[in-house]
């Protein structure tokens, strides 16, 4: 089934439908010749330059659409409806550890590099850097260029370096509950 509502202003369905198509193809081929170990549920565009780290435990949902050079270099699971924007990147907070008297930090051992989490109907603004082990929560928005250290609540819009509160997505705690239960 083809999903319109995601049609590009001015776009015939014709169009559309043939570029659909030739995404689910070039989907196909990306999940089980180029990258096996990212596992998908449904319509995942990519857009090009993406790069799946190898060795990465990466799960998405259905709906799930990547800009162009995007970075996801530590696990990661994506929920459903969730657009990325242009070079996103998801990096390992503990890549290397550097807390060792007389040991550099090339010889370090590795860090724990938890997952990162991104629940459904999430937006996460071009040029963003989302930490490990951080949870996104349901409807949450990021803003465009913002580094995200901590877990962010549902249904909130953040932004910044490091990223914090700017606003609530939706005006009242009965829209929320309401976009929650039907989303």
């Amino acid at each position: 089934m083809i999903h319109y509502e995601n049609m590009m202003k001015g776009q015939g369905k014709a169009s559309f439908a043939v570029y659909y198509e030739m995404n689910r193809l070039r989907t196909w081929f990306d999940f089980h010749i180029r990258w096996p170990w990212v596992k998908y549920k449904g319509f995942v565009r990519v857009r090009h330059h993406t790069r799946f780290e190898k060795g990465m435990k990466v799960e998405l949902g259905d709906r799930v659409q990547f800009g162009a050079y995007n970075e996801i270099a530590c696990d990661l699971l994506i929920g459903n409806q969730v657009l990325l924007g242009s070079r996103v990147a998801f990096v390992g907070r503990n890549d290397h550890t550097f807390h060792t008297p007389g040991i550099s930090i090339w010889k370090g051992p590795r860090g724990i590099c938890e997952a990162v989490v991104v629940e459904d109907d999430v937006w996460i603004g071009t040029g963003s850097v989302i930490l490990s082990g951080v949870t996104i929560g349901k409807g949450a928005v990021v803003a465009a260029g913002s580094v995200v250290t901590c877990d962010i609540p549902s249904c909130e819009v953040w932004g910044g370096n490091p990223a914090r509160k700017i606003a609530d997505r939706f005006e009242n705690e009965e829209q929320k509950v309401y976009h929650l239960n039907t989303v």
